[in-house]
């Protein structure tokens, strides 16, 4: 009798930063912008950039030197100003910890998590909320700004 071959193991997932590898190399439409420091009157601290696809719906955040939080105390939080949407409330985008910011050299990838579909994004904003995040948000601890 003959054995029957065991098919292959699964490929291991892609990390965050391969996927954002991934959607650079393969959406048409991806846009690609720098963070910048809100306040021009302070020096850039954050680097990094982020990339977006309107036609996946998806995009990545890149991030060196953001500050490591306590997620017990405070989190960061993603906002889309849409052109179709207003100012005044802007697209969640999700929020996340920068806790795991040490590792793979200071730099930290994130997924974009919109919470509803964004047509047009003009500039993505980065703020710092208290734990879970807020629905809309006083901007008052505006951390990074990327414009298009």
């Amino acid at each position: 009798q003959t054995p029957v071959p065991m098919p292959p193991p699964p490929p291991p997932p892609l990390s965050t930063a391969q996927e954002r590898e991934r959607l650079l190399a393969s959406a048409r439409d991806v846009v690609q912008t720098v963070w910048s420091e809100p306040d021009p009157k302070k020096a850039k601290q954050i680097t990094g950039d982020i990339v977006w696809s309107d036609a996946e719906q998806k995009g990545f955040m890149r991030f060196r030197n953001l500050p490591v939080n306590d997620p017990n105390r405070e989190t960061y939080q993603l906002w889309i100003f849409d052109e179709n949407q207003s100012d005044k409330t802007p697209v969640d985008g999700g929020v996340f910890d920068a806790a795991a910011a040490m590792a793979n050299g200071g730099e930290v990838v994130v997924a974009i998590d919109a919470k509803i579909k964004v047509k047009k994004p003009k500039m993505f904003a980065v703020t710092m909320e208290k734990p879970g995040g807020v629905v809309v948000s006083d901007r008052q601890r505006l951390i990074a700004i990327a414009k298009i």
